[in-house]
């Protein structure tokens, strides 16, 4: 969905807006899943081939038991610290994802500025995926005269987008005061006679 395609459809500038909204709405949440589980193929893809490369090269390298037995534990150690700073991305992105969208639904305008403003060692996310320790600063971000420009008044509502109306093609009413109409007016002139 794009601006131009509902301008196409005959919405005006406002009702264009509102449907954005309504619809980036709708889209945010789903960017965040989006994000999510590409994060985590991307780990799980770049796991795999680690721990193949490392089978592979232990094959070519290693043929005595004890030397191999050393080798293997390295490499689990290896494989367990990759697999935690793995989880510890995909944490990461989850929490950043959770900050943006809660940052959209809040009323900021500019969300690149205003997560320059947050205290991100207090985010949390809980066992539900809640975000927590966001809302104390947002609310002090809203109230300081120096960052509240970059929130949505609060008396400003989102853009509801209204019915289109709809006129049909042609003039119905060519004169409303039931005079004489336009076509006879330019006949009269052109005729000579002017009313």
């Amino acid at each position: 969905m794009n601006p131009e395609a509902l301008k196409a459809l005959g919405l005006n500038d406002d009702q264009v807006k509102g449907a954005m909204v309504l619809y980036g709405q709708d889209l945010n949440p789903l960017k965040e899943q989006v994000n999510t589980l590409t994060s985590e193929r991307d780990a799980a893809k770049e796991q795999v081939t680690t721990v193949t490369g490392q089978l592979d090269q232990l094959q070519k390298d290693h043929k005595s038991d004890s030397d191999l037995k050393a080798e293997i534990d390295k490499l689990k150690e290896a494989n367990s610290q990759a697999e935690k700073d793995a989880a510890a991305q995909l944490s990461q992105v989850k929490l950043d994802s959770a900050t943006n969208l809660a940052l959209i639904q809040s009323g900021a305008l500019n969300t690149k500025a205003v997560n320059a403003l947050i205290n991100k060692d207090v985010l949390k996310l809980d066992e539900k995926g809640n975000l927590t320790g966001l809302d104390d600063q947002l609310k002090a971000l809203k109230e300081a005269d120096d960052s509240k420009f970059l929130f949505k008044a609060a008396d400003q509502e989102p853009a509801k987008p209204n019915s289109p109306q709809i006129i049909p093609s042609g003039n119905p009413n060519a004169d409303p005061a039931g005079g004489t109409s336009m076509v006879d007016k330019i006949a009269a002139r052109l005729s000579g006679k002017q009313s």
